[in-house]
């Protein structure tokens, strides 16, 4: 249809363009999946065009404003600010830590991760915040001291002489800058659209399965505030309305939930706020002189701080304490909130491992919040600009005392937004309880462990074999002549030795038999032994030529066995009920505790350590891993704790998803070898050391414990779904 009264047609505002570029980039996503990968180039180009203004406008903005004003300005601009702020973390912060409502009772439980005995990154915040070399913080983009400068560089104009015409040409550069942030934003649509559209193709479905309940909980979360709580807060407390708010802000706000970047629309955020506040106020499309310094300097200057974005990612250490089967105790909270807004302003790259590392949880989980946040960091970056908005608006009003609390709308106002919360996390928690349970798997992994190479000929005897004589301890000829390496193993110790769900002995121990053999060209027959005294006894008789079970290679183990070389150095730890976790933490609580019992199991190296560590603690005496498995199954246990190496530890939890893994610190690394017979060979001693040196320089062994005791399992990724392979069969 052409125009009518010839009236030309009306273009779509560049809000809606960008609507549509964020939903048309979802849907090729979806059909095309990662075959639209490389449109990924094309919205990293559009971010690079936003981000050549940002930083020049951040200090123009800041040192042309604060220029502008009186010292007492400032200062009443500066705590007016500050205090909304402060009201928008504590609102913040209580979503965050209610969040565990949502969360239902799942098993959960992992395997071991090296990051629970590494030293977190220490974090500079000397040269996070302070602008000892502004060209440096120009040139890294680090933008907390970039903005420090520009106030202090504002705040001493305030006071400078004849600064009008300094101040003026900065305006001038500022409205240049604005200009060129206006062509650069009529991109928006054609960018948004390549980051979705990238975005949507390669998101790993399948990593999302069990993670979802972080996701519908922050996304849930994340959109309360952003499109109820806080403009609802700016109506209540400012001349202006809960709909206006919405519309003014949607063309910005959508682009930076596309490019999970609120840095680049902070100048299309100023311009929309300066122009709703003059709309709102009647002065012809102009705000007052005070309201544009006060727009100018708080947005700039709140982006360095917290924003409510930034705050609700905390919510994934509750989270994550879950996931693993270690929950964040309530006692912790206090410590979350203060510490972890603290951190954030070195941002969640720094924030999460500082409290992962600080509530004794998997470093890991960083990773696992990585792949989460492609998704919350949108939603994320929506909250953020709404969040840099409120403090903008209710700051440039506080400034000219035109601020409206009506006490009784803000009452109504904070009922209903706390029953909102509530109803949400807890329907969230009664859907994932009764609807959809996401059966805990890991156990299934475990017992579905394979070889990672096909194994030597072999036999596998779960009784030790009858026709097996007393001999003299082997040598390296004898299993040279026979072509048979006798290796005894213990049964069900996990993930070292153990029977797959297929019948199949498996676990590290047995695969570096078989990598042994292999060397030695020889067959492998397995022969079961129930305790490490038993092993001694058969090692002595000949009945086994080696003990492949790793052992902590202590004195006290030498007078039973002669030892190899450290194939692996692994920390101590400790299995008990979960909720007990935080009395396990270091060796120095556990010591307190006084008379506890402590399992573990019969070898002459742990009852003396314990008596050294611990000499209050009751020693429950573990014949073998059958009286352990039987001890586990109890309910109430009769212990308190059990003593075994963390790497073993963690593979019982994940058998038993209601028990957890404790490092006491300061953590205590013992190396673990394997054991002969004391008047063992020396040629074969000499020659399994050598092999065992070289397994490690070759990185045999660092496969292999990755794989059986960190849980990387070689799997081969399948491309991701999408309608165009899957459902159409239109790709190979």
């Amino acid at each position: 249809m052409g125009p009518k009264n010839g009236q030309p047609r009306r273009r779509l505002g560049i809000a809606t363009q960008v609507f549509i570029g964020l939903g048309a980039g979802i849907l090729v996503g979806l059909f095309f999946g990662e075959e639209v990968a490389f449109l990924q180039l094309g919205g990293d180009i559009f971010i690079a065009l936003l981000q050549v203004t940002v930083i020049p406008y951040v200090i123009v903005a800041l040192i042309t404003s604060l220029g502008r004003l009186t010292l007492d300005e400032a200062k009443h601009l500066g705590l007016k600010a500050g205090g909304v702020l402060l009201l928008l973390w504590i609102i913040g912060l209580a979503v965050v830590l209610s969040s565990p409502l949502a969360f239902p009772n799942w098993a959960s439980a992992s395997f071991f991760s090296t990051s629970q005995i590494q030293e977190p990154a220490a974090v500079d915040f000397l040269k996070l915040y302070i602008p000892s070399n502004i060209f440096a913080s120009l040139a890294f983009a680090i933008v907390p001291a970039v903005v420090v400068f520009s106030i202090l560089f504002g705040v001493a104009l305030i006071g400078v002489k004849n600064k009008a015409r300094f101040v003026d040409l900065l305006s001038t550069v500022g409205d240049t800058l604005m200009t060129m942030t206006g062509f650069i934003g009529r991109l928006a649509p054609y960018g948004v659209f390549a980051i979705t559209a990238a975005a949507a193709g390669t998101i790993d479905i399948g990593d999302l399965a069990r993670l979802q309940v972080y996701i519908v909980t922050y996304v849930s979360m994340a959109l309360i505030l952003s499109l109820w709580i806080i403009p609802g807060l700016i109506a209540a407390l400012t001349p202006l309305s809960y709909t206006s708010v919405v519309r003014a802000f949607r063309g910005p706000l959508i682009t930076a939930f596309a490019t999970a970047n609120v840095l680049i629309v902070l100048p299309v955020l100023a311009a929309d706020a300066k122009r709703l506040v003059a709309e709102t106020d009647g002065k012809d499309g102009e705000p007052s002189e005070q309201e544009e310094s006060a727009i100018d300097i708080l947005i700039p200057a709140a982006f360095p701080f917290p924003n409510l974005g930034l705050v609700l990612s905390l919510m994934f250490v509750l989270f994550g304490g879950w996931f693993v089967g270690a929950s964040v105790a309530a006692s912790d909270y206090l410590l979350i909130a203060g510490a972890g807004l603290a951190s954030l302003f070195g941002s969640t790259i720094l924030a999460l491992p500082f409290l992962f590392d600080l509530l004794r949880l998997p470093a890991d989980l960083f990773q696992v919040f990585i792949t989460v946040d492609v998704i919350g960091a949108r939603f994320g970056t929506l909250l953020a600009g709404m969040h840099i908005i409120a403090i903008a608006l209710i700051g440039a009003y506080a400034m000219e005392g035109a601020l409206k609390v009506r006490v009784g709308r803000l009452v109504r106002f904070a009922l209903l937004s706390v029953v909102m919360v509530l109803a949400v996390l807890i329907g969230i928690r009664a859907f994932y309880t009764y609807v959809f349970v996401a059966p805990f798997t890991k156990d299934q992994v475990l017992a579905g462990l394979s070889l990672l190479r096909a194994p030597q000929p072999h036999r596998v005897y779960r009784e030790v074999p009858p026709e097996t004589t007393p001999r003299a301890p082997a040598t390296l000829a004898r299993i040279q002549e026979t072509g048979v390496l006798r290796a005894c193993y213990q049964r069900s110790d996990y993930p070292s030795s153990f029977f797959n769900r297929h019948g199949d002995l498996v676990g590290f121990d047995i695969e570096m038999t078989h990598r042994f053999a292999r060397r030695l060209d020889a067959r492998v027959d397995f022969i079961p032994v129930d305790s490490i005294s038993d092993a001694e006894a058969s090692l002595d008789k000949g009945t086994c030529d080696i003990f492949m079970s790793l052992l902590p290679i202590v004195p006290e183990m030498t007078l039973s066995f002669a030892m190899t070389v450290p194939v692996i150095d692994g920390p101590i730890g400790m299995i008990m009920p979960d909720y007990r976790r935080r009395e396990f933490e270091s060796w120095e609580a556990i010591a307190a505790a006084g008379d506890i019992r402590i399992a573990t199991t019969d070898n002459r190296a742990t009852p003396r350590f314990l008596d050294r560590m611990l000499p209050d603690a009751q020693q429950v005496i573990l014949q073998d891993n059958v009286a352990l498995d039987a001890l586990l199954t109890e309910d109430p246990p009769r212990f308190d704790a059990i003593l075994m190496a963390a790497e073993e530890g963690a593979a019982w939890t994940i058998r038993y998803p209601r028990l957890n893994l404790t490092i006491p610190t300061p953590i205590l690394m013992i190396p673990f070898g394997y054991a002969l017979a004391r008047d063992a060979d020396p040629q074969l001693l000499t020659f399994f050391n050598a092999w065992l040196d070289n397994a490690k320089g070759y990185g045999t062994v660092d496969v292999l414990y990755r794989y059986w005791m960190l849980g990387e399992l070689d799997t081969t990724r399948e491309p991701r779904w999408s309608i165009a392979r899957n459902v159409l069969g239109w790709l190979d």
